[in-house]
C-alpha cells in the first residue's frame, strides 16, 4: 500500500519518460522503498505504526478522523493564536484513498449554509458534482448528518450519478448557517476522477532527491562512472534535488507545528507523538544548502 503514485512526479520534481515500463519500474520501486522511510522518519516509529495501521482498515470501519487530519490535512489555531494550516501528506482536488481489500475511502466534510459552496439557505437542495467550484460527490453515497442523522428516503432523497440532493418533508429548507457532518459509504468501484491542479506531497519530494541522487552514476565492472549524451551539455543536479528537498523541508515543518500544538493543548489527540520526536525529525529534514 503506497500513499502516493507515479503521477505525482510533475512539475519541478518531474521525472522524465514515466510512460516507459523500465522507467516505471525504477520510480515504483523507489516509491516502495523511501516512502516507508520518510514516513517513519516524520512520524516516529509510534504514530507511523498507528497511521498505516487505520489505513488498514476493513469495513464497516473507516479510518480514525485524527488520521486523516494527517493525511489530508486541516485548519487549525497554532500556538500563536494564528489561524493556519497542516496541508497534508497529500494534496489533491479529489482526496480518496484505497484501504485495504481495495476499498475506496473518501474523508469526511463539514458543510455550512451560506458558506460552503454550493449550500444555499432557503433552498430544498443541492447538487455536488464538481462544477463551479462546488465539490464532487458522484458515485458516492453520503451518511449525512443535521442536528440529527438524517434519513434517506425520509429526511431526503440522493442521486449518485447527478449527486443532486432533494429535501423531502414539507417546508423543509436549509437554513442560513445550517451546518452538515457528511460521511460516505466505502466503495469498490474504481473511481476516474482528474485532478485540476498538480498533486503534491512532501512524499514525493524526499524520493525525487533519492532517485535522482541514484541516478549520478552507473555501476559497471570498473566501479562508478557517469555517462553523458551527444549533443548536450550536462548540468549539475544539486540545484534541482536541494529545491525538492528544502520545498519538503517547509512541509516538515509545518507538520512539526500542527504536532506542537496539538502536543501542548490537546495531548490525548495524538499520544503517539512525543517532544523528542521532532527533533530527530528536524535532525533528518534539516534545510539544505543549495550550493553543495
Amino acid at each position: 500500500m503506497s500513499l502516493i503514485d507515479i503521477s505525482y512526479f510533475v512539475g519541478d520534481i518531474n521525472i522524465p519518460n514515466t510512460d516507459q515500463e523500465p522507467v516505471q519500474q525504477r520510480v515504483n520501486y523507489a516509491i516502495q522503498k523511501y516512502e516507508q522511510e520518510f514516513l517513519r522518519k516524520l512520524l516516529g516509529y509510534p504514530l507511523y505504526k498507528a497511521f498505516i495501521s487505520s489505513l488498514q482498515v476493513i469495513p464497516p470501519a473507516v479510518p480514525e478522523q485524527r488520521m486523516v487530519d494527517i493525511l489530508y490535512g486541516k485548519e487549525y489555531t497554532n500556538l500563536q493564536g494564528r489561524l493556519t494550516q497542516w496541508r497534508g501528506l497529500i494534496l489533491t482536488d479529489n482526496p480518496v484513498f484505497n484501504l485495504a481489500g481495495e476499498y475506496i475511502f473518501k474523508p469526511a466534510v463539514y458543510l455550512t449554509a451560506g458558506t460552503s459552496i454550493g449550500l444555499t439557505p432557503g433552498t430544498t437542495s443541492f447538487t455536488f458534482d464538481g462544477t463551479l467550484g462546488r465539490p464532487d460527490w458522484r458515485g458516492w453515497t453520503p451518511v449525512i448528518f443535521r442536528s440529527a442523522p438524517m434519513e434517506p428516503g425520509v429526511d431526503y432523497s440522493w442521486n449518485p450519478d447527478t449527486a443532486q440532493l432533494n429535501l423531502l418533508k414539507p417546508g423543509d429548507k436549509f437554513g442560513n448557517g445550517d451546518k452538515l457532518f457528511v460521511q460516505f459509504e466505502l466503495r469498490t468501484d474504481p473511481i476516474d476522477s482528474t485532478d485540476v491542479s498538480p498533486k503534491q506531497s512532501p512524499i514525493a519530494n524526499y524520493i525525487y532527491y533519492w532517485h535522482r541522487r541514484g541516478q549520478f552514476t552507473k555501476t559497471t565492472d570498473f566501479g562508478e562512472v557517469t555517462s553523458t549524451a551527444d549533443n548536450t551539455i550536462n548540468r549539475t543536479s544539486n540545484e534541482k534535488m536541494a529545491s525538492a528537498w528544502n520545498e519538503m523541508h517547509d512541509w516538515v515543518c509545518e507538520f512539526i507545528e500542527f504536532m506542537d500544538t496539538y502536543t501542548s493543548q490537546e495531548p490525548v489527540i495524538y499520544p503517539e507523538w512525543q517532544w523528542i520526536y521532532r527533533w530527530d525529525t528536524i535532525r533528518h529534514f534539516e534545510f539544505m544548502n543549495p550550493i553543495f
